[in-house]
């Protein structure tokens, strides 16, 4: 992932929409630009609701990952 690393994770586990992205929103304001924070949640709705809320606030969604039970995004803050 080149020279930008995790420097915050957010536990999003038994939220559901739209807590996930509230909780990243919250966590994204506290890293510089360019770092990235890991959200890990369990909410079956959260794939597109990270999409939309990187692409509504201008940041990026570095890559996701998961299960049927368990996903894992991580988001690159861009301004």
């Amino acid at each position: 992932m080149g020279s930008a690393e995790v420097v915050s994770q957010v536990d999003a586990r038994g939220l559901v929409c739209p807590m996930p992205t509230i909780r990243l929103g919250q966590a994204i304001r506290k890293v510089e630009i360019g770092q990235l924070v890991e959200v890990w949640t369990d909410d079956p709705g959260s794939k597109e609701n990270m999409t939309a809320w990187c692409k509504n606030t201008g940041h990026e969604l570095v890559e996701h990952s998961g299960d049927d039970t368990a996903f894992v995004y991580v988001v690159k803050r861009s301004r």
